[in-house]
């Protein structure tokens, strides 16, 4: 398959044979002696010699000489920080819609059943519905999906003949195989099949351990982060994954890209076909104490490239290791849109600038500033709804009073990035906040 904008290579051309003739029987034999004491010294030569020219047809093998591994792409040259990438706008599959009729804006019922303990949540381009897990019976995992054109929880009950995973990990929806893949915290990998609601066991993911990320919708396959142990260096590896025949394979990376301890945030803008990530460094700020800068970076996985932006990156982490905000592309507002801890903001790719869409306090007590506010919710997850082109947001939590503490509202809500509005799609439980 081709990248986007590129073209299939043409047949390499076919070397043109190279003619010698002889010049008379009588002269064979002097020929052929000549011949063979210049192959000899020209052997010894290239033995010294071996590589230096590129355009050399010949090759020297010995009985001890290695494999040569396959290197990374050679980068190009890379354009001023601030320069945006083209424009592109990558198909990233199918969009469902909603049957004649629905309200997808109204509530839906305040009694119904819904899931705890949530771990992950993405759609299901091909059924319309969101897809979670949540902890479920006898510590294996629970699968739920919520009808984004009712907006109804239902909980699924795949066949327990079948195992399915158990303390999971990360969840990407596979839209070329149309399943659900989850990575299990033992490292096994899952495939989850919502039409025939069964769940498939794959086998270990690699040994540094790698988090899906998202879907890359060119190759088909799902990107994942890999750890290399080394939280000050983190010139971490990426993998790309295909469930079908749930083989590994590294994504080559020109050169590595080192940004501080803080490399979680990840998101695949189809705008421009490029990764994007947030992170945090942290440097000293001379009087002893330690300042967190913010920094966004773009990784072009055709050419292997990881460049740095000029954008002013909005702050979403406070003391040593922040609390985890959402993250999330939307494909309707061409962003990627991070949301958490009293800041809301839209990266647009493609003017390389940050949109703040809610800033709240920077306050050490942001927290208790911040109320119940949809953008002062903790490790929420965050999803793009492609059939009513907005953001579905649930879970995490949020500081409501001395007394309470920290709760986590089971409420489902809806963000409209073009306009920054609000929706309640759920109300939350009885004595569950939710919108104030």
């Amino acid at each position: 398959m081709t990248g986007v904008g590129g073209a299939s290579p043409g047949p390499a051309p076919t070397p043109t044979p190279v003619e010698v003739r002889g010049r008379g029987p009588s002269g064979r034999i002097a020929l052929g002696l000549f011949a063979a004491a210049l192959v000899a010294l020209v052997g010894l030569s290239l033995v010294g010699q071996s590589g230096s020219r590129p355009d050399s047809q010949a090759a020297v093998a010995t009985p001890t000489a290695t494999p040569t591994a396959t290197s990374s792409p050679t980068a190009p040259p890379a354009p001023p920080p601030g320069t945006p990438p083209p424009r592109v706008a990558v198909a990233v599959g199918p969009v469902p819609t909603c049957p004649p009729g629905s309200t997808p804006d109204t509530p839906g019922p305040v009694d119904q059943a819904r899931p705890t303990g949530l771990g992950s949540m993405v759609f299901d381009r091909q059924a319309g519905r969101l897809v979670a897990l949540a902890d479920g019976f006898l510590g294996e995992a629970e699968a739920w999906t919520f009808d984004v054109c009712t907006n109804t929880w239902t909980p699924m009950h795949p066949d327990r003949m079948h195992p399915s995973p158990s303390f999971f990990g990360t969840l990407v929806y596979d839209v070329d195989s149309d399943v659900t893949v989850a990575h299990e915290d033992t490292n096994r990998m899952w495939a989850y099949d919502l039409g025939a609601d069964t769940w498939t066991m794959k086998g270990p993911a690699p040994a540094d351990y790698p988090s899906l990320r998202f879907y890359d919708p060119v190759s088909g396959l799902l990107v994942a982060l890999g750890d290399d142990g080394d939280e000050d260096t983190l010139g971490l590896p990426l993998w790309g994954y295909e469930v079908e025949t749930d083989t590994w394979t590294p994504i080559p990376q020109a050169k590595p890209l080192t940004i501080g301890p803080h490399y979680e945030d990840f998101a695949y803008d189809a705008s421009v076909d490029r990764l994007v990530a947030y992170s945090v460094i942290w440097e000293p700020s001379g009087n002893g104490d330690w300042l967190s800068q913010p920094r966004t970076w773009l990784f072009d996985i055709r050419t292997g490239t990881w460049s740095g932006t000029g954008a002013v990156t909005p702050q979403f982490s406070y003391g040593m290791w922040g609390m985890g905000p959402g993250i999330a592309y939307d494909e309707a507002a061409e962003r990627t849109v991070m949301l958490g801890q009293g800041h809301f903001a839209a990266y647009d790719a493609t003017a390389d600038r940050w949109e703040t869409l809610y800033e709240g306090s920077t306050a050490e007590d942001w927290w208790a500033a911040c109320g119940t506010r949809p953008e002062c919710r903790q490790l929420p997850f965050m999803v793009s709804d492609p059939v009513n082109e907005r953001l579905v947001v649930y879970g995490g939590t949020v500081y409501t009073s001395k007394e309470t503490g920290l709760v986590s509202p089971d409420d489902v809500l809806a963000f409209d990035t073009r306009t920054r509005e609000w929706t309640l799609l759920l109300a939350a439980s009885s004595g569950q906040p939710s919108l104030p």
